[in-house]
């Protein structure tokens, strides 16, 4: 019975742990899209360029980012999980 009960304990230790390195890479690619922008703006504003660096940074950024989503979705299992 304590046998069960340990390993519960960490079946749910693992499960919590695969889900905050889950959480973290797709926080992950909320910079990997949103950082190019940033960049494009600096870049802009020291060229004196209107928008150029900024739409490319967006276009960069949404490429990454979106390939990053598609690699995570990829890895990630589908097995239903049990509520006990």
């Amino acid at each position: 019975m304590n046998n069960e009960i340990q390993n519960k304990e960490k079946t749910d230790d693992d499960r919590s742990q695969k889900d905050i390195a889950l959480a973290v890479r797709i926080s992950n690619v909320g910079f990997e899209m949103v950082f190019p922008a940033i960049i494009g703006v600096g870049l802009d504003y020291l060229f004196g360029t209107v928008a150029l660096f900024v739409v490319l940074g967006v276009l960069l950024g949404a490429s990454l980012g979106f390939g990053q989503l598609i690699r995570i979705a990829a890895k990630t299992d589908n097995k239903p999980v049990d509520p006990d």
